[in-house]
């Protein structure tokens, strides 16, 4: 979802930045509606963030949010918001999906997996049961201190499909996951059960998070 860079923007005075910030404050405040469908939102403020956007040539876009030594913060915070999220769309558009699939979820990036993940059943749950307790897995995640994981991947020689073990950041907490491809796509994401499975000797199984309240640790 390319945005062109907004580099010969018109003179602007104090009064624009003072209703821009004023409409970033309320834009910010209804994040609600960005999570509802984020690529309606950003067609929908694409203007506002050009007319703030600074993105000379290939250089990283900034925001054009300081005027006469004020700096208007709700402006800034909106940019940022919007350019993360525009380029999530653009790991969705370019990358192969089970390396964006995989990406969100060392993010705990939910909102983005639910745009990734198409199927009607994951885990042996419906659509709607699985995204509800991944949520649930990701809050516990970040309850014990960890806002990123990290991932090691490998071949599962019990089952020989990729195996994913996204470990946090701070405390080792992880989830082990399983994903079957077909024709590059993720078609399935589970939790095995097999004590078979290999299991990296760093990781601590006391601290693994299930998915599926239903399953217990081998």
């Amino acid at each position: 979802m390319p945005l062109s860079s907004n580099c010969n923007q018109r003179s602007m005075e104090q009064n624009d930045y003072e209703k821009a910030d004023t409409l970033c404050a309320n834009i910010l405040k209804n994040e609600g509606d960005r999570l509802i469908d984020q690529k309606e939102w950003l067609n929908k403020y694409k203007g506002l963030y050009s007319k703030f956007n600074i993105q000379p040539g290939k250089l990283p876009a900034i925001a054009n949010c300081n005027f006469k030594g004020i700096r208007y913060e709700n402006i800034a915070t909106f940019h940022k918001i919007y350019k993360n999220t525009l380029d999530d769309f653009t790991i969705v558009d370019t990358w192969k999906q089970v390396d964006a699939i995989a990406h969100f979820f060392e993010e705990l990036n939910l909102s983005m997996l639910v745009e990734c993940l198409k199927q009607d059943y994951y885990n042996n749950l419906d659509y709607t049961d699985f995204i509800y307790q991944l949520a649930v897995a990701f809050t516990e995640m970040e309850f014990r201190g960890n806002l990123k994981t990290r991932t090691i991947s490998c071949t599962c020689k019990q089952c020989c499909r990729q195996q994913y073990f996204f470990i946090g950041e701070t405390d080792g907490s992880y989830f082990d996951l399983t994903f079957v491809l077909e024709k590059e796509k993720v078609i399935d994401i589970y939790e095995c059960e097999e004590s078979k499975c290999m299991v990296p000797e760093e990781i601590n199984l006391e601290k693994r998070i299930w998915i599926d309240p239903n399953k217990t640790p081998f």
